[in-house]
């Protein structure tokens, strides 16, 4: 085979990776903008506080949102808090243990920081809550992270087309389907107890990720999920896990 026979081979194969690594997409920053339909989404998750604070406003306009809290910061104290925000219609999603860029971490361990969380959430809510949402620390993500999680049962991995804590700017920013990025945090409860009830005079409709992006009802099991280090080497959804 020839230089050029070679380079081409060589072309021929780099393509074929790529093409074979990019085999599940399930990466979205904003839903359909035929419906007049949006999606508020609260990261992190620190302090209950600052939960409630959200919750109390999201509660006073009859609207929902999907919380992404981080595993590891999640609090046993604050179940409460954490089954109210799910029986008002709210939605949890995934967003790692601890917090780390998920692009520099091997298969196994994007499993882990999945379902470490997962587990802690079922701890909370005293149900299996089958987690199918998921926003990777700082947005990044690449096709590794997804065949992670989507091995591990998430339909969605989450980004953001508004990320505005003024409410004037938000409200400019947003458009039919837009996944709009807050934090739970002072600063973003005081925007959203301005913007909510103007997006809602606007006609929004303000749900869950899930529902903006036509994903399944989350239905709560009983058995809990409980933590195997096995789960993160084999392709094994928390749901299908068996129980202790």
């Amino acid at each position: 085979m020839g230089r050029r026979g070679t380079l081409l081979m060589m072309i021929f194969l780099l393509l074929g990776c790529a093409c074979a690594e990019k085999a599940v997409d399930i990466t979205y920053r904003f839903g359909s903008r035929e419906e007049q339909k949006i999606a508020v989404t609260i990261d992190d998750c620190y302090h209950a506080e600052d939960v409630r604070a959200v919750l109390d406003i999201l509660q006073a306009n009859d609207v929902r949102a999907t919380f992404f809290p981080i595993g590891k910061a999640l609090k046993y104290e604050d179940a409460a808090l954490w089954q109210e925000v799910v029986a008002s219609g709210c939605e949890i999603g995934n967003h790692s243990w601890g917090h780390t860029y998920l692009t520099k971490l091997s298969r196994q361990k994007i499993k882990f920081q999945m379902l470490r969380t997962q587990e802690k959430v079922d701890a909370l809510l005293d149900c299996h809550y089958p987690m199918q949402v998921m926003r990777p620390p700082m947005g990044k993500t690449n096709p590794k992270v997804e065949e992670s999680v989507a091995a591990v049962g998430y339909l969605a991995v989450v980004k953001w087309d508004v990320s505005e804590t003024d409410p004037v700017k938000a409200l400019a920013a947003v458009q039919n389907g837009s996944i709009l990025l807050f934090h739970a945090r002072k600063k973003d409860a005081k925007c959203l107890s301005v913007l909510i009830p103007q997006l809602v005079a606007e006609g929004y409709q303000l749900v869950t990720v899930s529902e903006l992006l036509g994903l399944p009802e989350i239905v709560c099991s009983a058995e809990k999920y409980v933590y195997h280090r096995r789960d993160t080497e084999e392709n094994i959804r928390p749901d299908a896990v068996p129980q202790n």
